[in-house]
């Protein structure tokens, strides 16, 4: 199997986590396994809502998963990407392609690493990856200011793994600003 065999599955089961822990009137949609402003098109045609990054510039980003999220009717989408990698385990250049995504998209506000693991793996990360994390060295929390025009972009990232069949968990990042839980992620995407 490859990654792209998990999408729905998991589209299904982020979904259901996510409406456990956010407004009863909260709505989801999901796009999968296309560039980014077809994702964004194909959520936004869902929600019958234009968003307001729909009206900007949209790179060709191939992504992986991209989740809409509307809080209570209101007329605004709030996208979370996912970077999915069937892997043994998860290693720092991983990490750094779901931030050059996010730097590159501007206007997603929350990424994810989300590693589906292959049945005969010992760790989610590798050692190097897990020490880096571990030694409080890798940002998560981002701010970024484009020199030329001072316009700021910020996004917060997490890692989180699914073992197949099963729940999706998280490697704890706190200690770095990582988004490390469901319940955490709400707060922030009710504080947009």
């Amino acid at each position: 199997m490859s990654e792209i065999d998990f999408y729905p599955e998991l589209c299904v089961k982020l979904e259901k986590y996510l409406l456990s822990y956010l407004p009863k009137r909260t709505t989801i949609k999901y796009a999968y396994n296309n560039n980014l402003s077809n994702l964004i098109r194909d959520i936004e045609i869902d929600f019958n809502i234009k968003s307001s990054i729909s009206n900007s510039y949209l790179p060709n980003l191939k992504l992986d998963i991209l989740i809409g999220i509307n809080l209570s009717g209101d007329d605004d989408i709030i996208y979370l990407l996912f970077e999915v990698k069937h892997l043994k385990q998860l290693s720092l250049a991983d990490y750094s392609q779901l931030t050059g995504y996010l730097q590159v998209a501007k206007q997603i506000k929350f990424g994810f690493l989300l590693i589906v693991l292959k049945e005969d793996s010992s760790s989610q990360l590798s050692n190097v990856f897990s020490d880096i994390i571990n030694m409080k060295s890798l940002p998560m929390d981002w701010e970024i200011i484009f020199a030329q025009s001072g316009t700021q972009y910020s996004f917060n990232t997490g890692i989180c793994y699914y073992v197949p069949n099963n729940g999706i968990d998280w490697i704890d990042a706190k200690e770095v600003n990582g988004i490390s839980s469901f319940e955490r992620l709400s707060t922030l995407i009710l504080s947009e």
